[in-house]
């Protein structure tokens, strides 16, 4: 397994390099792009009474959501704006809470580096704006090892939140690059309250949330006009190579350094004598 990601992540490091070597900064003029992937949440709490029958995570990621973004590059180098949508599930108690925002997102990405190389990493600053319902209410019970537990739940999602974020491209190809990116949404007046009760008893164990949450977002972008060059051809090649096991990047020959060159002349100098 540790083999496998190795090789998959030599290969992605070989395509990088490749589009790095055939790109040229004027003949990459990306105006547009389109990004779809998955994202996934897990909110924070302001403050929780654990139940020793609540020993298992309070909240965690919940399962992954859709989004799909489109991107204008602006005419100055390094600025973008970005706008679509997304889903965001939120849970607490493996799932026994959870709730779901379908958000409208606009917002402006940075990218410190110039276009040439095939690693963009950037800043971002995302509004995210609920669209569905706000209030959620429910009410479970349930058995666990020790008896049986009821939890009342209440949500009010945030209509708004705000997310800084920081991410990276990382070009496969000249327009096509997979993205990684980390955010954290600031929710709004947003409010959930979560109470339970073990076995009937008059004690209450109760959590709160004011709904910021962790985000991780996982896609694949393409950028417009769509390019597809001779170096890419390389790089897919490549790809396919190591697919059937045909090449592996590490049994490539190191290149020898300017240091190890002069060694080497050296050492058959002094082998004349």
């Amino acid at each position: 397994m540790f083999r496998r990601i190795m090789t998959a992540t030599a290969a992605l490091a070989v395509c990088a390099a490749t589009v790095t070597a055939g790109n040229d900064t004027d003949e990459l003029q990306r105006r547009w792009a389109v990004i779809a992937g998955m994202n996934l949440s897990c909110p924070t709490t302001a403050s929780v009474e654990r139940s020793p029958r609540d020993a298992g995570n309070i909240a965690a990621f919940a399962s992954p959501q859709c989004n799909v973004l489109l991107e204008y590059y602006l005419p100055q180098q390094h600025f973008s704006l970005v706008g679509g949508y997304n889903a965001e599930t939120v849970q607490w108690f493996g799932s026994e809470v959870d709730a779901t925002m379908q958000n409208i997102v606009v917002g402006a990405r940075y990218y410190p580096l110039s276009k040439r190389f095939a690693l963009q990493p950037y800043a971002s600053l995302m509004t995210n704006i609920n669209v569905a319902g706000r209030h959620v209410r429910s009410s479970m019970s349930g058995w666990n090892a020790d008896g049986s537990y009821e939890r009342n739940s209440t949500i009010s999602l945030p209509r708004v939140s705000v997310a800084p974020a920081v991410g990276i491209d990382c070009y496969i190809f000249s327009s096509l690059a997979l993205e990684f990116q980390y955010g954290f949404p600031l929710a709004i007046d947003g409010k959930a309250h979560v109470t339970t009760t073990c076995n009937g008893s008059p004690d209450v164990y109760r959590l709160r949330s004011n709904m910021h949450r962790h985000n991780i977002q996982i896609g694949l972008k393409a950028t417009f006009p769509f390019r597809f060059t001779a170096a890419d051809g390389n790089s897919l090649f490549t790809l396919i190579e190591m697919a059937l096991g045909i090449y592996d990047p590490a049994d490539e020959k190191k290149q020898e350094t300017k240091k190890e060159r002069r060694r080497m002349k050296l050492g058959r100098v002094l082998d004349s004598y």
